[in-house]
């Protein structure tokens, strides 16, 4: 597997072994999505959930995001992420966390010392999981997202997701992709302020 775009476009990453139930991005997709948000990536800080390979948050550290946050609880997966991480010598720009996704969202206590809050969060939960839908939910409610975040969910084309979600943060389906059999939703955020 290979980096598609950005300062380490054609660098070498590798994949969870397939014993391990982990289904990376294509580059096709990896590719189209950084087509739509790369105008806003610069210096931006990136959360890649379920985050597999790290391929998605390191797509974009190589289109100019300041920092990742990767987020996986595989024990077989965050060897991956640390060795691509490695080998592409970004350590000094990534975070990882083990961690499951949904106990992560709904209690970073442990994350309070990180300062920073997302522009951009990616999400692609194991297909069979059906966990698209309820990590979305958990995330309306996220204390380390900016006003004008942006949410990115990819999931199958099967699984419906709301046009808006409501909580501490409001979100707004404002794109939907489709490759196949994979969809890629994009959400807007606006943070309610309560009086």
């Amino acid at each position: 597997m290979r980096i598609v775009t950005g300062k380490l476009k054609g660098r070498e990453i590798i994949s969870p072994p397939k014993s391990i139930e982990l289904r990376p991005t294509s580059d096709r997709v990896r590719e189209a999505i950084f087509d739509v948000i790369r105008f806003n990536i610069a210096d931006s800080v990136f959360l890649d959930l379920f985050a597999g390979s790290g391929a998605i948050g390191i797509e974009a550290i190589s289109e100019g995001a300041k920092f990742a946050v990767f987020v996986e609880k595989s024990p077989v997966a965050l060897r991956v992420i640390k060795e691509n991480i490695k080998r592409l010598d970004i350590e000094n720009q990534a975070l990882i966390i083990k961690q499951d996704v949904l106990n992560f969202i709904k209690s970073p206590f442990s994350f309070q010392s990180f300062k920073e809050k997302f522009d951009f969060v990616f999400l692609d939960p194991p297909y069979a999981s059906k966990l698209t839908g309820q990590t979305m939910q958990a995330l309306v409610n996220f204390p380390f997202l900016k006003s004008d975040s942006i949410i990115i969910a990819e999931h199958p084309d099967g699984e419906i997701l709301p046009d808006e979600l409501k909580g501490k943060n409001s979100f707004k389906r404002f794109r939907e992709k489709k490759y196949g059999n994979i969809a890629v939703s994009y959400y807007s955020i606006e943070t309610i302020t309560l009086e």
